[in-house]
């Protein structure tokens, strides 16, 4: 694919929650965003600027009350529950903190489990044994949850947001429930997943360092783009400097 092509083009988003009495709390006051084929883009800010919200309206979990999200060529804010439901699994990856993960499955039939439900198993097996080997865990795809660490957790949540070949995967705090060599590892798991399969990847996250690993960092601020940060050719440890700063500019976390 292109990589000028806009994976995700979304214009003017609003969201707001309905409070007592008539009033609402605005959450997503004209959000404009593109991402192009091939990047990783974090989304960061305090807590309550709106970066859940907008992973779950992108996602289709919540509805806009207005704006457009356009996912390649589809626009799905007018979809309903069960059209959103089955774009969602075909055109969608997902990750999440808590890696959601089924403990009665094993990690083969976990990373499947998107293909099972779609009775979809061309070139599943052949898909897995691929993410296995680039996110190394050939050696406990026949072990349960339970039996194995964060880390091969989240790696194995990573493998089946995958196993769809997704247009995008949307990661919300995908190192979050980990200790800091794991998260770095998912992290350098998922630039080489982006280097090697050229995914698609939009991330919330809290964490500097692993908003670092990505191609531009986009802040948010009481539900509007504060500034958008682009990596450039700068080394991650400078464009880290550099985030970490605007952050405590802009009263970030």
């Amino acid at each position: 694919m292109d990589c000028e092509t806009n994976i995700l083009k979304i214009t003017d988003l609003h969201k707001s929650y309905p409070l007592r009495k008539g009033l609402s709390l605005p959450v997503l006051q004209g959000i404009d965003i593109k991402i192009k084929a091939g990047e990783m883009t974090a989304v960061m800010g305090a807590s309550g600027c709106g970066k859940t919200t907008l992973i779950n309206v992108i996602s289709g979990v919540d509805r806009a009350d207005s704006g457009s999200i356009i996912i390649e060529d589809t626009e799905i804010t007018n979809m309903n529950k069960s059209q959103m439901a089955i774009f969602r699994r075909n055109h969608i990856g997902l990750i999440f903190q808590d890696f959601n993960l089924l403990e009665s499955l094993n990690v083969k039939d976990n990373i499947l489990l998107p293909l099972i439900l779609d009775k979809n198993f061309s070139h599943g097996e052949e898909l897995l044994q691929k993410l296995a080997a680039i996110l190394s865990i050939e050696g406990i795809t026949d072990k349960y949850i339970t039996d194995i660490s964060g880390g091969e957790k989240q790696r194995a949540a990573i493998a089946r947001a995958l196993i769809n070949s997704p247009q995008i995967i949307l990661a919300d705090e995908p190192t979050g429930s980990l200790d800091a060599k794991s998260a770095k590892d998912v992290m350098e798991y998922l630039t080489t997943i982006n280097q090697e399969l050229q995914a698609t990847l939009l991330m919330v996250t809290h964490d500097t360092f692993a908003a670092s690993f990505c191609h531009k960092v986009i802040l948010l601020k009481e539900g509007k783009i504060a500034s958008v940060l682009e990596k450039g050719d700068k080394s991650r440890s400078i464009f880290l400097e550099h985030i970490y700063e605007f952050l405590k500019q802009i009263g970030g976390e």
